[in-house]
């Protein structure tokens, strides 16, 4: 296909783009349009017909003047804390603004009459990290996929494919949006059920992305950093009897040919074990109000499901939303109301978004029968998701709530929430309003912190 077709022009993105398996290498002439005629991502740079979208006009890279920051592991200050909600959208008006809401939105809506979506201007304003930007661009040039959608190669890190040319890329784009070398975040996660209880869990969390390690110049792929996406290693803070609990993961790049490799610490036993398989459909957070490949989005295999791309659409998405985890604005409590989030700390704002649709594969078992996915068009992060039982209703209503990250100058999500709508319950994890924010600058961890001799190391101190 020639991206110089690529219907660019608002609106929705041609059906041409559905099939998605090509491989979306684009030329160096295509590749020089990231970050003049395009966003550097990939993005379009120009805003909607009717300005409610505005341009892409960075002003900002890192830290915006006169702001305080104090630096990482505390509250980034919020650039847009003067802004006026444009509209209220509450269950007596939604029909009104139909058009730029998900299906779940309506769904949320309809089952609680008191819910509302607070939307504010709509702001583009940040550019991102030079060294991501080249990666990208090396990326567009380079990365392919194989498999379908399971197989990565040829990547060298940051959004895989800023030009996508269907489904595959943009789910892998959702997958390595972010620009972080290696963080550290401690965070709470709560099971708000219907009656008022909670059940509360909390982790101390490291990740790298080894594609991102400072020390590879731009154009270092899989040959030379190995086979490893993702690395992870949480230890169970609360509740106390799973208190002091390890697990360390390396995620693969290619799920055809390797799976997900776990390893657990259990202090009852004292033992390191290689974990079952972590993934697919297992419940997940505090309350068990999620399976384990919702946790920032999707993540996991590909297997269980067939993938269509809906297209690409304007709507109403969480963005910008520093002040969920503020410290200096309200308590926990504020923000744990019944049913959903409270809408006073979740800030809306009107995005694109790509648009991706699974369906469970024929012969394959999953706790969804369905699911949507909502990617944020200049940042590649997931916003929303929907999620439909077996019987085909919808069941859980995604947000994910991202912000600009003044350390590593791009956005990353961190707090989530998915809604159970026939429970009236809901779980919430990744908040930090009771301890400290992520830190992206903590020195790069290789991949010797992410083993089973590591978690016997730690389970000495």
């Amino acid at each position: 296909m020639h991206h110089s077709k690529r219907p660019i022009a608002a609106g929705l993105v041609s059906v041409l783009l559905a099939a998605g398996i090509a491989q979306a290498k684009v030329s160096e002439q295509e590749a020089a349009r990231l970050g003049s005629e395009l966003h550097p991502f990939g993005a379009e740079i120009a805003g909607n017909a009717d300005g409610s979208i505005p341009a892409w006009e960075p002003k900002w890279k890192g830290l915006p003047a006169g702001l305080e920051y104090e630096g990482p592991g505390h509250t980034r200050p919020d650039p847009y804390e003067a802004d006026e909600p444009i509209v209220t959208i509450t269950a007596q008006n939604y029909q009104e603004h139909a058009e730029q809401l998900g299906e779940g939105q309506k769904a949320l809506f309809e089952r609680y009459p008191d819910y509302r979506i607070v939307v504010y201007p709509t702001h583009r304003d940040f550019d991102v990290n030079d060294t991501i930007k080249a990666r990208v661009k090396w990326n567009a040039t380079n990365t392919e996929l194989d498999n379908g959608v399971e197989t990565l190669k040829q990547y060298n890190g940051g959004v895989a494919f800023p030009m996508p040319d269907g489904y595959a890329q943009i789910m892998w784009n959702m997958r390595t949006n972010g620009c972080m070398e290696s963080y550290h975040v401690a965070y709470d996660g709560y099971g708000v059920f219907a009656n008022g209880e909670r059940a509360h869990d909390a982790v101390d969390f490291y990740q790298s992305n080894p594609f991102n390690n400072p020390e590879n110049p731009v154009g270092t792929t899989e040959e030379v950093v190995g086979d490893r996406i993702v690395w992870t290693l949480s230890e169970r803070l609360a509740p106390q009897r799973k208190k002091g609990e390890m697990t360390a993961v390396q995620g693969p790049m290619d799920f055809q040919k390797d799976k997900r490799n776990a390893w657990t610490y259990d202090p009852g036993t004292r033992r390191v074990r290689k974990a079952p398989a972590i993934g697919y459909d297992n419940p997940d957070g505090p309350g068990g109000l999620q399976t384990i490949d919702d946790h920032k989005g999707f993540n996991g295999a590909f297997d269980r499901f067939e993938y269509t791309l809906l297209g690409r659409k304007e709507i109403y998405v969480p963005f910008h939303n520093y002040q969920f985890n503020n410290k200096h604005n309200g308590t926990l409590d504020d923000r744990l109301t019944q049913h959903y989030l409270n809408p006073d700390y979740v800030r809306f704002e009107k995005r694109r978004v790509w648009v991706v649709e699974g369906n469970l594969a024929p012969g394959k078992r999953h706790a969804y029968k369905k699911r949507r996915w909502f990617i944020e068009e200049d940042s590649w992060s997931p916003v929303m998701s929907e999620n439909f039982d077996g019987r085909g209703n919808l069941w859980r209503v995604g947000y994910f709530l991202s912000d600009y990250q003044y350390d590593i100058e791009c956005y990353e999500k961190h707090s989530q929430v998915f809604m159970d709508l026939p429970s009236g319950a809901y779980v919430s994890n990744f908040i930090t309003i009771d301890r400290s924010e992520n830190n992206h600058s903590i020195p790069y961890m290789d991949k010797k912190h992410f083993t089973p001799a590591n978690l016997r190391k730690k389970a000495k101190r």
